[in-house]
């Protein structure tokens, strides 16, 4: 506990979490617009998820061992990863009931407090796609699985990190 605790206090940890988000978010862009799988409405909302994923980190590497930016970064960490994991687990139901003549896809997304971000950054925000319409897998996973995967470790990894948060300040070595 005490070894991950001390990583915390590493800007470059934090670093390694803006990158992992960042590959994350480019991927995203490269099933888009180099295999031209449009995205729906959750997947835009994961996006964002993402996004806030990627932010998290840089509060906290502007110093690390500021508790005030550290509590920021970890409620964004957290908040980022349930959004996003709630998103890819209705996406998921949304592949297991399929029909493209029923969807239930909004080409108009309703972000958290209502920001227009489909109008603000239409290229990264705005769906194009149909909910359920996925015929890509990796290793058996379907997108929306990989996505509920990712943010599940990223869900763990916070957990990880504030229990050795509390368990250094609390049990201290002399």
């Amino acid at each position: 506990m005490q070894t991950i605790h001390g990583w915390q206090n590493l800007r470059v940890t934090w670093l390694i979490m803006f990158a992992t988000a960042l590959f994350l978010e480019l991927c995203a862009l490269g099933f888009q617009y180099i295999l031209h799988m449009d995205p729906c409405e959750r997947c835009v909302y994961q996006r964002l998820a993402v996004l806030i994923l990627m932010f998290a980190p840089l509060v906290i590497a502007v110093s690390p061992t500021n508790p005030l930016l550290r509590i920021t970064g970890y409620g964004l960490w957290i908040a980022g990863a349930l959004y996003g994991l709630k998103e890819a687990i209705a996406q998921t139901a949304d592949y297991a009931e399929f029909n493209p003549f029923t969807s239930s896809c909004s080409f108009r997304p309703i972000f958290p407090f209502d920001l227009p971000l489909y109008e603000w950054w239409p290229s990264m925000f705005m769906p194009t796609g149909i909910c359920g319409a996925d015929d890509w897998t990796f290793l058996t996973l379907n997108m929306a699985e990989w996505m509920v995967v990712i943010f599940s470790i990223y869900l763990l990894a916070a957990a990880t990190c504030i229990i050795s948060s509390i368990y250094s300040t609390f049990f201290k070595k002399p």
